[in-house]
């Protein structure tokens, strides 16, 4: 029994003394994407993202939930336009590999109007931050759209590089 209550008070100090050092930073990201459908009749094409967010930072950890805009420019096809929410957490400081995933809802542009539908996706990122304040990187991820009546589902991988100020 005493091992297990030195190792719950070890646990309680080194979170007291992490919670004192933590702490929360607007971020703005830019990302230049490629998509590559899966098993769809559209073509590969380039798009772009733009990410807002609240970085909150304990030493090697950072959490960031985030609200974002994604354009796809499938080549030969319509665009795609995609509002999302969601959560991109890394590990390090200099070099910080990490997971993200965001909800949403977006259109195939075709059709008048555009019809809604659920997206998400989810991916891993490499970021380079030598200046704390300027943060670059590259990810990869899977982003899916819902099928509606007269459109299937769109299903690409995005590789792309990104970068971003933490103020």
């Amino acid at each position: 029994m005493n091992r297990l209550n030195l190792l719950a008070l070890a646990s309680g100090t080194v979170c007291w003394a992490l919670a004192g050092t933590a702490h929360a930073a607007t971020t703005v990201m830019g990302d230049l994407d490629y998509a590559l459908p899966i098993s769809s009749p559209y073509h590969a094409g380039p798009g772009f993202g733009v990410r807002f967010g609240q970085q909150i930072h304990i030493p090697l950890l950072t959490l960031t939930p985030e609200l974002g805009f994604t354009y796809q420019s499938l080549r030969d096809d319509p665009a795609v336009y995609r509002g999302v929410v969601g959560l991109r957490a890394g590990i390090g400081e200099v070099f910080r590999p990490g997971i993200f995933a965001h909800v949403g809802l977006g259109t195939l542009g075709r059709g008048v109007p555009p019809k809604a539908r659920v997206t998400y996706d989810g991916g891993v990122f490499l970021d380079l931050t030598l200046i704390p304040l300027i943060t670059f990187g590259a990810h990869i991820a899977y982003q899916h759209l819902n099928a509606v009546k007269d459109q299937e589902a769109l299903r690409c991988m995005l590789l792309g590089v990104h970068a971003g100020l933490v103020f």
